[in-house]
């Protein structure tokens, strides 16, 4: 029963979440392909630093009665960047997976985990991501500002191993 005790406690909403955002991601890489997936990697970066210095976020902030409202808008708002971005990138972007199923997914992981580690690194250092869900504090110290130049790097690593020929 002691096993049981130490998985539950293991298992936490926290690495629930996250391994729902890699799933999402990881799925999109492997049903859209290594191009669409880099495309939109590279996609996130762009949002991100439109985001960061976008100068009419207050103006497309609709709900402002809440900073749950304020946080969700700015989600929209990032999500639309993102988007937008992607429609552009994935006309540039060509690429396939390799032939055998084990490296199509270990490189669709990558790029998962990659896509994941941005957008959690980006939440945590831009969006006030504790009005919506209050994540541990192991998980808020990995994700901490401290460390988000390292967040923003390691995916360009990540990038590098899956399109070196």
């Amino acid at each position: 029963m002691q096993i049981f005790d130490t998985l539950s406690g293991a298992l936490t909403t926290d690495v629930l979440i996250i391994a729902a955002v890699f799933g999402a991601l990881f799925f999109f890489a492997a049903k859209r392909g290594k191009s669409r997936s880099i495309a939109l990697m590279l996609s996130i970066y762009v949002a991100i630093l439109s985001f960061l210095s976008f100068p009419f976020l207050d103006e497309l902030t609709l709900l402002k009665s809440s900073e749950v409202q304020v946080t969700l808008s700015h989600i929209a708002v990032f999500a639309l960047g993102t988007f937008l971005a992607y429609l552009i990138i994935k006309r540039s972007v060509y690429a396939e997976y390799p032939g055998g199923a084990a490296q199509k997914f270990l490189q669709a992981g990558i790029l998962a985990a990659g896509s994941t580690a941005l957008l959690f690194a980006f939440a945590y250092h831009t969006l006030p991501v504790a009005t919506l869900y209050d994540f541990n504090q192991s998980i808020d110290n990995l994700f901490s500002s401290a460390y988000f130049f390292y967040w923003l790097v390691a995916p360009l690593g990540g990038l590098y191993l899956v399109t070196r020929h």
